[in-house]
């Protein structure tokens, strides 16, 4: 048996955090828990026997760490609310398990956290950076709307997706926080969200919300060149639809975007070690 944690909004019916079982021999999820209460808890990463989760109370916006007992049951270590400038949409940590990474969509920032090596508990706020590139035409790119953070393969930067700048910016990053490095531009209004890198560190898969397309593209030394690109949605589809997550197999053979709206999964093969999509 395998437990999992799923995050949610806590504005209306949500619970927070909900603890749910995998049983892998029947093919069924059993939900255990109805949720741990932490506010605004959306999105979840794991480091071992530690989960970080966004968290809100009132105006203080940040991240929350919980340890996971042997019985996979939660218990709060400590919080960091140390901003007033939104709630994040991602959080990723650092390889080495030194930093904790915050996107925050709304205020089009990311922020940059200290953590215990040991404990797993988060020390500080290191940096919170505000996004200040062009933006695209369409009508949600009204400014910056930073929406996913995460360390390159070659572990030398992170990359950060700004949905209304249409592009991937990569930083350095220390003790100090961030510096910037590299931009890669994609089309106006495509509404870069999200990336998923092939293990083999040289492709990258990447999604954009507003033009439901996804792009293959090389990644060297902080930089990101679109090979090809593909819509997730049939082209004659006219209803409302925004491109969502995606996700690798196991075996990198196959691809998965999920498209809301279209209320679909585009399952894509991939080829060539990588480098070509196939719908």
């Amino acid at each position: 048996m395998t437990n999992g944690y799923i995050g949610s909004y806590t504005k209306k019916n949500g619970k927070g955090i909900y603890r749910f079982e995998l049983n892998e021999n029947q093919s069924r999820i059993d939900l255990l828990e109805t949720g741990f209460e932490l506010e605004a808890s959306t999105y979840l990463v794991r480091n071992n026997e530690v989960l970080y989760g966004i968290n809100k109370e009132g105006e203080q916006c940040g991240v929350a760490s919980l340890k996971i007992d042997d019985n996979g049951e939660l218990h709060l270590l400590n919080k960091c609310l140390s901003s007033k400038a939104g709630t994040g949409c991602y959080v990723s940590i650092s390889e080495d398990k030194r930093y904790l990474f915050e996107a925050v969509y709304g205020a089009g920032i990311i922020r940059m956290y200290e953590l215990n090596t040991h404990t797993g508990e988060i020390i500080r706020l290191i940096q919170e950076l505000a996004h200040d590139f062009p933006t695209g035409t369409h009508e949600r790119q009204d400014h910056p709307h930073a929406h996913y953070i995460n360390q390159t393969p070659d572990g030398k930067y992170v990359a950060v997706t700004d949905l209304g700048a249409d592009r991937i910016v990569t930083y350095k990053f220390d003790d100090n926080g961030f510096e910037f490095y590299k931009e890669s531009l994609f089309k106006d209004s495509d509404g870069t969200r999200h990336i998923e890198f092939h293990d083999n560190g040289k492709f990258a898969y990447v999604v954009h919300e507003l033009s439901n397309t996804v792009s293959v593209a090389e990644y060297n030394d902080g930089k990101f060149e679109e090979l090809e690109r593909h819509l997730t949605i049939p082209e004659n589809f006219d209803g409302d639809t925004k491109l969502a997550a995606v996700r690798l197999s196991h075996d990198q053979q196959f691809l998965y975007v999920s498209n809301r709206g279209h209320d679909s999964i585009a399952i894509f093969k991939v080829l060539d070690n990588g480098q070509h999509l196939e719908l």
